[in-house]
């Protein structure tokens, strides 16, 4: 079968669990018995868009959650640009201090059938990534709205699993077009305490290289931290161009 059905099983399957849901249990809402269920999961049977839909109000998630393979890659020219992010995907960091990590976020752009000129292109975010290489395996999945504007780019997102849950990141675009580009994340978090909260996250165009130097731009700085304890305001500064080390770069040193 065509690697979209098996990547749209995973997702069917990724979401039913989630939800806590047997796969006789989607069955019976969708009017299909537990073995065919269990074949569009495991991609040995093509979905139609009629069952595919079915599917994903019994998930309640995004249809375009459950459909998204290669999207991003195969109608790039399809998709709406600006200044800064003008390519289908955008590669996030940021530090949690929680696992002292830096955690991969990816953001993929849903290309539009249609010109757009409002600035507005659909998204998916799929937070927490062991690897870029595998956005199936995230920890959650967000979809949304990417609003561009000359010096600054909007996120507005929400879990397709969590409806409650929502995103939102804001970044400054920056001046150099190769340059990386800082901003600020904010949503709910979980553990050790459930609440808002935000914190600095850094998006590239190009997937880096991991080391020191991308440690220390995405962690607060000493001035960031001046500005929150005298006025109260996590303010992130819009630094001069930054132009860290790409991992393609670092494995062509090897």
């Amino acid at each position: 079968m065509p690697n979209i059905s098996i990547h749209t099983g995973m997702r069917i399957k990724k979401c039913r669990k989630s939800k806590n849901m047997t796969i006789e249990e989607l069955g019976n809402i969708i009017n299909k018995s537990k073995a065919t269920v269990s074949k569009y999961e495991n991609g040995s049977v093509a979905i139609d868009l009629d069952t595919l839909y079915s599917i994903s109000k019994a998930l309640d998630v995004n249809i375009m959650t459950l459909i998204d393979y290669n999207i991003s890659e195969e109608h790039e020219s399809n998709v709406n640009e600006n200044i800064y992010f003008d390519k289908p995907n955008i590669y996030m960091y940021y530090y949690d201090g929680r696992s002292n990590k830096i955690v991969k976020t990816l953001v993929c752009k849903i290309p539009s059938q249609e010109p757009d000129n409002s600035g507005s292109t659909k998204v998916i975010m799929y937070q927490g990534l062991e690897s870029f290489d595998n956005p199936e395996k995230s920890q959650h999945v967000f979809v949304g709205e990417m609003i561009a504007y000359d010096t600054i780019t909007h996120f507005f997102l929400s879990n397709q699993i969590n409806k409650a849950e929502k995103m939102y990141v804001c970044i400054f675009n920056p001046l150099h077009a190769n340059s990386q580009a800082v901003g600020l994340l904010s949503g709910l978090a979980s553990t050790p305490f459930f609440g808002p909260i935000a914190l600095k996250v850094l998006a590239s165009k190009e997937i880096l290289d991991e080391n020191e130097d991308l440690l220390n731009v995405i962690k607060l700085q000493p001035l960031e931290h001046q500005i929150l304890e005298n006025l109260n305001m996590l303010f992130i500064n819009r630094p001069n161009s930054l132009f860290l080390k790409t991992a393609s770069e670092e494995e062509n040193k090897k």
